[in-house]
């Protein structure tokens, strides 16, 4: 009796032991896959390098006079037929969804659009053919450059939700430009900008001068744009137009990372991505703002059943692109729902499908100040904007490892070593105890 209940009791321990040891494995593990990581602080701001904000300019003014004149010349457009013409592009051009009713709907236009053969998938090459890039203009005084006293940052043409515009000081690479997007060809070499040293992103530390300067825009107004060198511009997040130009004083907090955060993490760890680790459809590669634009882009479809031509959308399947009159009446019912993801329906929030994860590597940024830029036409001959840092930032966020897979396994080996006395040495002679000792017992040697 006292060794029935002996082995009883063995098999009770034995058995908990086997439940507690799984218990705090599991729980590990999930560690492991959902807070192996953490923002910490650093305050060591003398020795940082801190990058700039970006700044995105779309001039009022898209189209080229010469270009659309050759354009015409060619096409034997003249007359009232050209200048409809002229204004229905000028007005997609800048185009985006807070202004999408202001499109004309001229009589001549749609016999104008058959007659040359364009199509709502056209709308975007045929504005890019007729807007000049501002950054291969020969004359230096009217080049649109991006400059920091003498030294050079450079400025590329881009793509965004509200048309054509110009970026200067930007991480992001190559394929986000206009012509990589629209066409998936990289921009043609820049004598212009080669001619000198130039940088990417300006970068400062704490006893640098923390600024630059944009400009060489002929036009009217301009709507301006100021965002992470990390991201892209939001739509619904600019400045408003101005006749003079701007100068604008932010504050940076940047968010950087490990050198090995990104390979000893997957993105369900860290729930952030960094910029080659794209999902998205449109675009081949990641930010969070260009994921809410392809989030814009479903919805668009969803509800539209079609696009606006100013998304990229050279995919094995494209999604339909808008004509201008459905621009015009099904986009602005919608507008809000587009740029905030909800709307209300009986003072109830119905929110759309979207979920963006964080940049990795990322900067917040808060603008301090803002005032226009009088006199700047005379003074650098041209119209621009200029960021200028007059705080340097205290703070610095970092993303940290701080339960990486070494740990999981110390970890598991551990608890198993704890309720089971179990070893690596033990595992082996488990092993080796029901393979090759039970092989050669069958076979009769005796060991």
């Amino acid at each position: 009796m006292s060794l029935l209940f002996e082995r009883l009791l063995w098999l009770v321990l034995l058995i908990a032991s086997i439940y507690f040891c799984i218990i705090s494995c599991i729980s590990s593990v999930q560690r492991f896959h959902t807070k192996s990581t953490h923002i910490g602080l650093e305050r060591n701001s003398y020795y940082w390098n801190t990058s700039l904000p970006s700044i995105t300019i779309c001039p009022m003014q898209r189209l080229n006079d010469t270009l659309f004149d050759n354009y015409c010349r060619v096409n034997k457009l003249r007359g009232r037929e050209k200048t409809e013409f002229w204004d229905f592009l000028e007005n997609l051009a800048n185009a985006t969804y807070i202004n999408f009713q202001n499109i004309p709907e001229y009589d001549s236009i749609d016999g104008t659009l058959d007659s040359l053969g364009i199509r709502p998938k056209h709308y975007m090459e045929l504005i890019y053919n007729l807007t000049f890039d501002g950054t291969y203009e020969p004359i230096e005084k009217i080049r649109i450059r991006c400059l920091d006293g003498q030294a050079h940052v450079r400025v590329r043409q881009i793509l965004t939700e509200f048309g054509l515009c110009y970026l200067c000081n930007s991480y992001l690479g190559e394929e986000y430009t206009s012509r990589f997007l629209i066409f998936g060809e990289f921009p043609e070499f820049n004598k212009y900008l080669n001619l000198q040293p130039y940088v990417d992103v300006k970068q400062a530390s704490f006893f640098d001068d923390m600024g630059y300067t944009m400009f060489g825009f002929d036009f009217e107004a301009l709507d301006s744009y100021i965002h992470s060198a990390f991201e892209v511009m939001k739509v619904d997040n600019n400045f408003g137009y101005t006749h003079y130009g701007a100068i604008y004083e932010p504050e940076v907090e940047e968010i950087v990372a490990e050198s090995d955060f990104g390979t000893e993490t997957s993105i369900s760890q860290r729930k952030c991505r960094f910029y080659h680790e794209s999902n998205l459809t449109h675009y081949p590669f990641y930010t969070k703002n260009i994921c809410q634009q392809e989030c814009r882009i479903n919805l668009a479809y969803k509800i539209c059943k079609c696009i606006p031509h100013f998304y990229p959308n050279r995919i094995a399947n494209p999604k339909p692109v808008c004509t201008y009159k459905t621009l015009k009446t099904c986009f602005p019912r919608h507008a809000d729902y587009f740029l905030k993801f909800y709307k209300k329906d009986d003072n109830l929030a119905e929110p759309a499908e979207c979920y963006c994860e964080q940049n990795c590597i990322d900067a917040v940024l808060k603008m301090k100040r803002a005032f226009p830029m009088r006199g700047a036409r005379q003074l650098l001959g041209s119209m621009g904007s200029s960021i200028s840092m007059k705080i340097w930032p205290r703070i610095q966020f970092k993303r940290q490892v701080i339960f990486s897979f070494t740990d999981l396994l110390v970890s598991i080996g551990g608890t198993a070593g704890l309720y089971l006395g179990f070893s690596v040495l033990g595992l082996v002679e488990f092993v080796y105890f029901f393979t090759l000792r039970l092989l050669w017992h069958l076979f009769g040697y005796q060991i």
